[in-house]
């Protein structure tokens, strides 16, 4: 599968990711809308509104841009009110000079060009607008697992995605303080979820790396998660770090 594959394999199984991805915490959520007043909004790869649900509900009127179709599909399906769900690329989307507030991503953000990103956002973003880069990233989402991933996925306990990478290790100021953004802060909230054998082998089915699997490695992965959970007693604690990355046009 190709590097834009794994971009957006996670529309081959919408409804699961829909299903099992963690939602946002609420101060992230305010963090992020905190930065302008209510106005208008770009997010950038949507997927199902994971994040859009909550912000939304702040008074934004939305621009979700989403590239997998079944993705932008299930959005639209929510129907939630100042909210236009387009089935397009950040790249390839022509966006209007100086027409929105704010530009967002969660969860999406290690996926666009870096090349041309950030100036994108900056010719869009009135003066004062934000740009807000947004993930839940598991703090060591293979604690405890790692003889389940020797057995059936030894490389997937080192990423060797690029964008995988950076989006874990990246200070993200970096790249908006060299394309001009000003007023930079990095926001970050802990928290956990406590997660069934079911909910463990569902969760990780959406991950990209896990989504490429052969067959019938991936089935044998998955299975062995949720046997490993049920040893354990039957509950297995993940840890997240939310991080909101932000500046100003």
């Amino acid at each position: 599968m190709s590097d834009r594959a794994r971009a957006v394999v996670f529309g081959e199984d919408a409804a699961t990711y829909e299903r099992s991805r963690p939602g946002y915490p609420r101060a992230a959520i305010r963090h992020l809308t905190g930065l302008v007043s209510a106005g208008t909004a770009v997010e950038v790869g949507a997927g199902t509104g994971k994040a859009t649900v909550d912000v939304a509900r702040e008074g934004l009127a939305l621009t979700c841009l989403e590239p997998s179709a079944e993705m932008a599909a299930i959005l639209e399906s929510k129907a939630l009110p100042g909210v236009l769900v387009l089935s397009a690329t950040w790249e390839e989307w022509m966006g209007t000079p100086d027409s929105t507030d704010l530009v967002y991503a969660a969860q999406a953000w290690h996926w666009v060009d870096r090349s041309t990103a950030y100036s994108k956002a900056r010719s869009i973003l009135r003066p004062g607008g934000a740009l807000a880069l947004m993930w839940n990233v598991p703090l060591d989402r293979y604690a405890g697992l790692e003889d389940v991933y020797s057995r059936h996925a030894p490389h997937l306990l080192t990423e060797q995605d690029g964008r995988i990478m950076r989006r874990d290790s990246h200070d993200w100021l970096e790249d908006m303080h060299h394309a001009g953004f000003t007023d930079l802060h990095h926001f970050t909230h802990d928290w956990s979820a406590d997660l069934t054998p079911a909910e463990v082998r569902s969760l990780y089915s959406t991950y990209s790396d896990h989504m490429m699997l052969a067959e019938p490695a991936r089935t044998e992965l998955l299975d062995g998660l949720a046997e490993v959970v049920t040893a354990l007693g039957g509950e297995l604690t993940l840890d997240y770090r939310t991080s909101v990355y932000s500046g100003r046009a």
